[in-house]
């Protein structure tokens, strides 16, 4: 059976940022490859923030990235791509000095719908609805079980 088709066109990226962690974090960077979005500058603890991407119209795509700071050298990044075919996110939690958007623009392309990752103490867990128009990203950080 095939996967279902969407109904047309992104409309917009409804992006959820959910810190359940004990650290305020704040936004670093930020990116849109494809459409406009104006993402919170800070998500404090056990807190949840929101906010919306507008897809472009003319190019029928909605994707961008966001890079927070957790922990003075710790950098939560997300990234979501609502496109005429399969909806994708990526995460990764580092300590990189330098975010490479065209690497984690890579990155995304080759992702899925759902990803997890633990890292650096934190775990992050980013999903989207893979088919729809206007989908949610739900974004949580949260501290890492201990091992």
């Amino acid at each position: 059976m095939n996967a279902p088709s969407k109904v047309g066109p992104p409309i917009s990226t409804e992006v959820y940022l959910n810190n359940r962690t004990d650290q305020d974090f704040g936004r670093l960077d930020k990116i849109d490859w494809c459409g406009t979005s104006k993402p919170p500058v800070n998500v404090p603890s056990q807190q949840t923030r929101y906010f919306m991407q507008l897809a472009d119209s003319f190019l029928g795509c909605s994707e961008g990235g966001l890079v927070f700071v957790v922990n003075q050298d710790i950098k939560w990044v997300v990234a979501w791509s609502n496109t005429l075919d399969d909806n994708k996110v990526y995460t990764e939690i580092t300590k990189k000095e330098t975010i490479e958007w065209d690497k984690i623009k890579e990155k995304l392309e080759k992702s899925t719908s759902n990803v997890e990752v633990t890292d650096e103490g934190y775990k992050s867990t980013v999903d989207i609805d893979p088919y729809s128009v206007k989908p949610n990203v739900n974004a949580k950080l949260e501290d890492a079980p201990a091992a």
